[in-house]
């Protein structure tokens, strides 16, 4: 990323790993599945901003979901 860009790190794993395995990234337990964007949504009202995040949060799950597993 370049400038003042942000994003959240979305990791997968299957369910079954120790917690010590798990915590320890010498180990590979996790891979990064994809990021997420941090958006301020300055310019809307609270509620709209509120919505719109909530909205955007779901859509890149959904395409980070629907990329990885067909």
């Amino acid at each position: 990323f370049s400038g003042d860009k942000e994003a959240w790190p979305v990791y997968i794993s299957v369910g079954n790993i120790a917690k010590s395995v798990r915590r320890q990234t010498s180990k590979c337990a996790m891979i990064l599945l994809g990021y997420i964007p941090i958006t301020k949504l300055e310019c809307l009202s609270e509620a709209t901003c509120k919505d719109r995040a909530y909205r955007l949060f779901h859509y890149c799950m959904y395409v980070l979901h629907s990329w990885t597993f067909f």
